[in-house]
């Protein structure tokens, strides 16, 4: 068979080799008559007549070379099957739009594998968990999607500057490793303890939950605040009140931009390509300038240190501790060198996905806490039991019912239903060869909901508890990624999550204030959020 096949892709090139010279040879003819025309009878009518003839050829010829091109393209590149066809457009925009019911649909129409044509280009979605570890853990690099690959930012950057993304079979970004393990480093070494709790403690304490609040705009704003003060905390102090709250708005205007409409927002990016002007990117420029002055701050004060005479002890304010100078750290390091951009944009990384994963999983907490009254209530008695009235990561792991129910939350709503990621070049993969900026995709969704979990949609904590965690199917929960490609704090989210969720438990009670949305709605953007909707929050007496 890839005999058969390489004759074919070898007669096409032939053809398209013989059809452009055939286009010259044709065009070189018709100049040569043009030249050899009479111009003093009917120089007119023949030099129009032979201009638009052989304008029609030329016309004709670049068709027929893109045809060709397209057959060879064809021939040569072989996707999984499935609906991938243009005549199924609707599908595709019904996979944007419907993405639940559709990545489920996949699952069961595509076991394996299957391709799917969307507004984006082509994409591979992987059903499999062996597939799907093959990919995004045996063989893929370390660094997740940029955010501004969201929002089309990478427009504004220089070409291969910056830190790439995607699957790279035969090599890996030299800077996102680094940086990757910088980052892991600096969380292993610095952060896990009381620097963390402390942290984490001091933003729930001004996390504003009025009698009546919008859970995705509160738990965004807990989830920001939290990632600067680990990212850049020793800029803190410098930043203007009204300054930071702007920064804030603008990070939210961007989290709105990210998970409106997949369609509207499609056409505001065919614009913004054709134009070269966007909203969303000019916020994003703002937010880069405000993350670039706090870069500028910081070498300043190393700059300062620098110059002390070398007797002078240097305190430990002056060695930060924090993500950005663990990034600062390594600049030597880096190939091509990072530079203030480069920095900037791992910043503004860390703290957008950040403050995405935080809202989205805080917001499907909550939402199931009022759809799940008694659950809820039986974590409740397991904190105030506990006496779990402040934030501790080492012990959060105690608190058994509310990590359980923090797992089948995240198990029926995960926070990424899907991570794609796009190849950096062609490769050829068991029985396909798969062209250079395709998008891959592992269904993490279908994986929760597939037949190796018993009752899949049915919400239940005893299958996260003693005996019956045995039972778990391996290869199909990831709610934080997978492997190298997971959160940087993979190990440690599970129980950061059931000690926030803990906490809040501990202090409120919580009502809806109007219709709730079902478990089923939310939007699908840079993540899978429920939609917008608020809770009454009734302060509870604290007792020992």
């Amino acid at each position: 068979m890839e005999n058969i096949t390489e004759n074919i892709v070898e007669k096409v090139e032939l053809a398209a080799d013989v059809g452009i010279k055939v286009a010259n040879v044709v065009s070189n003819a018709f100049e040569a008559t043009v030249a050899d025309t009479d111009h003093s009878a009917g120089a007119e009518e023949g030099t129009l007549m032979n201009y638009f003839t052989s304008f029609g050829i030329h016309i004709a010829m670049v068709i027929i070379v893109i045809l060709l091109k397209w057959q060879y393209d064809r021939n040569r590149y072989r996707y999984p099957k499935g609906p991938r066809d243009w005549r199924n457009i609707k599908d595709a925009i019904s996979f944007h739009r419907k993405k639940r019911e559709n990545l489920l649909a996949l699952a069961t129409d595509y076991p394996d594998s299957c391709t799917v044509i969307t507004h984006v280009g082509r994409l591979v979605l992987l059903n499999d968990p062996t597939l799907i570890n093959e990919i995004f853990i045996g063989r893929a690099d370390l660094v997740s999607n940029k955010v501004d690959g969201y929002l089309e930012n990478q427009l504004r950057y220089k070409e291969g500057k910056f830190i790439r993304t995607g699957i790279v079979f035969r090599h890996q970004d030299h800077n996102a490793r680094i940086v990757h393990k910088a980052l892991v480093q600096h969380l292993d070494s610095n952060l896990i303890g009381k620097h963390l709790d402390s942290l984490v403690q001091e933003q729930l304490k001004q996390m504003r939950l009025s009698e009546t609040f919008d859970v995705r705009r509160t738990t965004f704003y807990f989830g920001v605040r939290l990632l600067i003060s680990l990212t850049c905390s020793s800029t803190m102090s410098s930043i203007d009140d009204k300054a930071f709250e702007l920064f804030e708005q603008n990070l939210y205007k961007i989290s709105k931009v990210i998970h409106e409409d997949t369609i509207e927002k499609s056409a505001k990016i065919a614009i913004t390509q054709l134009t070269g002007l966007s909203e969303t990117l000019d916020i994003n420029e703002n937010v880069l300038d405000y993350i670039k002055t706090w870069i500028k701050y910081r070498h300043s004060d190393i700059n300062r240190t620098e110059d002390t005479n070398n007797e002078q002890i240097v305190t430990s304010t002056t060695k930060t501790n924090d993500f950005l100078q663990a990034i600062l750290d390594i600049i030597d390091q880096s190939v091509p060198r990072l530079d203030e951009d480069d920095i900037a944009a791992c910043v503004l990384d860390i703290i957008m996905h950040g403050s995405e994963m935080l809202k989205g999983a805080l917001s499907w907490l909550l939402l199931y806490t009022v759809k799940y009254p008694e659950e809820a209530d039986t974590c409740r008695r397991e904190a105030r039991d506990n006496g779990y009235s402040t934030f501790n990561l080492s012990s959060a792991e105690t608190l058994r019912q509310t990590q359980a129910f923090v797992k089948e939350v995240l198990r029926l709503s995960p926070v990424v239903p899907i991570v794609i990621h796009s190849t950096l070049q062609d490769f050829k993969w068991r029985n396909f060869h798969i062209q250079k900026r395709t998008l891959f995709g592992a269904n993490v969704f279908a994986l929760h909901h597939s037949i190796a979990w018993k009752e899949s949609t049915k919400f239940d904590l005893t299958r996260w508890l003693e005996q019956d965690e045995s039972t778990i199917p391996t290869h199909s929960y990831a709610p934080f990624g997978f492997g190298p490609r997971a959160c940087i704090a993979e190990k440690y989210l599970f129980n950061l999550l059931t000690g926030i969720f803990a906490v809040l438990l501990y202090h409120n009670n919580f009502d809806k204030t109007g219709s709730l949305p079902e478990p089923t709605e939310g939007t699908f953007g840079l993540a899978n959020m429920p939609p917008k909707y608020s809770l009454k929050a009734t302060p509870l007496s604290t007792r020992s």
